[in-house]
């Protein structure tokens, strides 16, 4: 057979930058370096400075042309991925987590060339000092008090890694030590008059501490915040509330009231993008908006005019990627008299480079929206009521209280139609005119449905009850699981008309998937055909053992990790199953990187068993992930973990799949098909083992897995967008003898372009 030579071209896919309300008028890049923290300052003619954090030191850019900024010094530093600044006066103060001391530039010599590194403080009365070489980050305050967050040293004395107290007002090159704060530690905070709002990450609460005596700083109140990993604070204008952020995936900034400050209460807390796992980084108060990095959500801007209700009106997403992740938008500064708001970039161009963004406003005060909401029979307040305000450019959505009250709201004034829904009640849809600054009153009264008895029943391909096969029946209201009698049968006691999901599965059949229509007049009637399928909707009883201490197999949600561009849990299953649920190892509750992979031994994950030995031909269809890195650290090796699976019948172990660090299809779901004839003896106790392990006692390596749609069939099978494996082949392309791409349900000779060889195949499909 003569070799086709088939040139395959992929398309090269731009995305688009989204904005809304935020105008991008100008930026400046910085090549072959990475961002950090941004602030501004203001010379004494009404000139404007972004004043920039980057990986390799510090830059001053000036902002007299906001569409075409110009750099006008740079001052190079020991690199590391933290750079804080912060201004008093003419002055530029700096930390950084490298051991470079504190960092304090004569903004008055824009040559760059006059600075300090200072790293020992000393008492101007009774002699004590610190030192530190290193800090997180840093706040000054209308006074001059210098907040240092997150000291160290590496000379082996132990400064306060909580807050160090410098003035700053009294030397600006020579700042004195004043006291100290060391009950936790604090990632970022800022102070107004005599009290910080410390963001305490490793504890996941906002403190608030009295600093009016600087050498003996005493804790007002604390609150845990929503996803507890607490990173920075911010406090109104009036003083009256803070507003905090969660370096967490798919975390909330939330609002909280102070005006008793031995019982602080959270009044909102509200998502950017939710369920897009990104996670939000520095906050900023500025009037009655809330001004916020997001890493891979860019910069968002939120109205709280009335802290209960907070309500997004803008935002400039500056990141080609989504989700969770380290890259992006690192910090944001709306302060500048101009009105302009600029924001660093971590990584965010095309070449991986730092990127300062220059923003002009086009958002006002939000539409406000309150109302009620009851039961329309009896009058009765109706609590977890759904209130969503359609054709929003954001999304938008609240409940009603245990008193049926709601607030909501949005960006741009307009008529809108709002719909109202609950469980158990007909949907209504109103319509109301917002207008921008103004709050809108609008009730509802929700009409409760009739309910009914539903009953079903799950069969075989001859009509034979199948018993305790699993039953899911649900729609975005409603919820039904059970499992059925010796019968068959199953019932639901109290059900209502509607569009419902409805899955049955059973090992030794194939799980059934299907939406349905569902009144009191229904038959539920659910046919399962035999054979071996598990996209894990059900808990078919595999098993997990190992010895790993963190990363063991888990059958859930998967919630996705990355780091540097490379993906590593997977963000949700694969598509086109009945669920989202897959095996994983470890669902990374917490959205980090190596929070919850495979640690210090092996995770092995293995099927039920189940019976090949009838005599005909056996394909195997699965999809597997496997990502590895992250070696290195405090001595230990670089990464060269693996993920095997398996094929056993009882007596005999083949595998079946080696993936390594080197695999070209590491970090993404990848369906694999074996003819397992070709490999085993096929016997009545069949067995698949997926195992994977970090042996490194040293450095710690990031390993994560995945496995899902595990399938048996007679025939081979198609995979979406053609997509097939075979012996381990990653399939790129499938052609004619003419060298056209052809549909595989075609039967006639198909070539099979791998990426590492053309092989001929006769599909067939049964």
């Amino acid at each position: 057979m003569k070799k086709i030579i088939i040139l395959l071209f992929m398309p090269f896919i731009m995305y688009g930058q989204t904005n809304f309300n935020l105008g991008l008028i100008g930026s400046y890049e910085w090549p072959a370096t990475e961002g950090s923290d941004i602030w501004g300052w203001v010379d004494g003619n009404g000139n404007e400075y972004a004043l920039v954090g980057l990986n390799d030191g510090f830059s001053c850019v000036n902002l007299l042309a906001p569409s075409n900024p110009v750099e006008e010094f740079y001052i190079s530093d020991i690199n590391s991925t933290w750079r804080d600044i912060k201004t008093w006066g003419n002055y530029a103060y700096i930390t950084t987590e490298a051991d470079a001391g504190l960092l304090i530039v004569d903004m008055t010599d824009m040559t760059g060339g006059t600075y300090w590194h200072v790293s020992s403080f000393v008492h101007p009365t009774n002699g004590s000092s610190v030192e530190f070489t290193a800090a997180h980050n840093l706040y000054i305050d209308e006074n001059g008090i210098c907040y240092i967050f997150g000291a160290s040293s590496n000379t082996g004395s132990s400064p306060s890694d909580g807050a160090i107290f410098l003035d700053v007002a009294a030397n600006a090159t020579a700042p004195a030590y004043l006291g100290e704060w060391e009950d936790q530690y604090i990632h970022d905070g800022m102070a107004r008059g005599d009290t910080m709002y410390a963001g305490c990450i490793y504890t996941g609460e906002l403190y608030v501490v009295d600093v009016s005596n600087k050498s003996n700083p005493t804790t007002l109140g604390t609150h845990l915040t929503p996803n507890a990993f607490t990173h920075n604070a911010w406090v109104s204008d009036d003083g009256n509330f803070v507003f905090t952020t969660d370096e967490q995936s798919d975390a909330y900034l939330a609002a909280y009231d102070i005006t008793t400050i031995n019982n602080i209460q959270e009044v909102d807390r509200i998502q950017s993008n939710p369920g897009e796992l990104s996670i939000p980084h520095n906050t900023h108060v500025d009037g009655n908006f809330l001004i916020t990095s997001y890493y891979r959500d860019g910069t968002t801007v939120h109205d709280i005019t009335y802290p209960h209700n907070m309500i997004q009106v803008a935002y400039y997403d500056s990141y080609s990627g989504a989700g969770n992740g380290f890259d992006g938008c690192w910090g944001t500064y709306p302060f500048l008299p101009s009105g302009l708001i600029i924001s660093s970039e971590i990584n965010s161009s095309a070449n991986q480079s730092a990127k300062l963004m220059i923003y002009e406003r086009g958002f006002a005060q939000a539409c406000y929206l309150e109302g009620n909401v009851t039961d329309a029979l009896t009058g009765n307040a109706l609590t977890g009521a759904s209130v969503k305000i359609l054709n929003t450019t954001l999304a938008n959505s609240s409940s009603s209280n245990l008193l049926g009250d709601y607030v909501s709201g949005t960006a741009n004034a307009a008529i809108y139609d709002i719909v109202f829904s609950k469980p158990g009640y007909l949907t209504d849809t109103l319509s109301a005119s917002l207008t921008n600054g103004v709050i809108t009153i609008l009730d509802a009264a929700l009409q409760p449905l009739v309910s009914f008895i539903a009953n079903g029943m799950v069969i075989d391909i001859v009509g034979n009850g199948i018993a305790n096969a699993n039953v899911v029946i649900y729609n975005n209201d409603f919820t039904f699981t059970m499992t059925t009698d010796a019968n068959g049968n199953f019932s639901i006691n109290t059900m209502y008309e509607g569009n419902y999901e409805v899955i049955a599965g059973q090992w030794g059949y194939i799980t059934s998937c299907d939406n349905e229509y569902i009144d009191g007049s229904s038959s539920i009637t659910i046919t399962l055909e035999e054979g071996y399928y598990d996209d894990f909707t059900f808990d078919f009883s595999w098993t997990v053992n190992g010895g790993a201490s963190a990363g063991m197999w888990e059958r859930g949600l998967s919630e996705g990790t990355s780091s540097q561009g490379q993906d590593f849990n997977p963000d949700g299953d694969v598509n086109n199953d009945c669920m989202d649920f897959a095996y994983v190892t470890g669902l990374n509750a917490g959205g980090q990187t190596g929070s919850n992979d495979v640690d210090d031994a092996n995770t092995v994950l293995t099927s039920p068993i189940f019976d090949l030995s009838s005599n005909q031909s056996r394909y195997l269809s699965y999809y597997s992930w496997f990502s590895n890195g992250g070696g290195g650290w405090g001595g230990g090796s670089p990464a060269d973990d693996s993920l095997t699976i398996s094929i056993s019948n009882g007596s005999t172990t083949v595998v079946l799949e080696t993936m390594t660090v080197n695999s070209p299809d590491m970090g993404q779901w990848n369906s694999r098909s074996f003819d397992l004839g070709q490999h085993i003896t096929l016997t009545s106790t069949m067995q698949l083992i997926i195992e994977t392990a970090d042996w490194d006692a040293l450095g710690g390596h990031w390993v994560e897995g995945g496995f899902d749609k595990f399938e048996i069939t007679n025939a081979i099978t198609t995979i979406n967008d053609q997509e097939l494996t075979i012996n381990q082949g990653k399939l790129i392309k499938i052609v004619d003898v003419l060298g056209r791409s052809v549909n595989p349900t075609v039967k006639t000779p198909l070539f099979y372009i791998y990426d590492d060889r053309t092989v001929e195949k006769r599909i067939i499909i049964e």
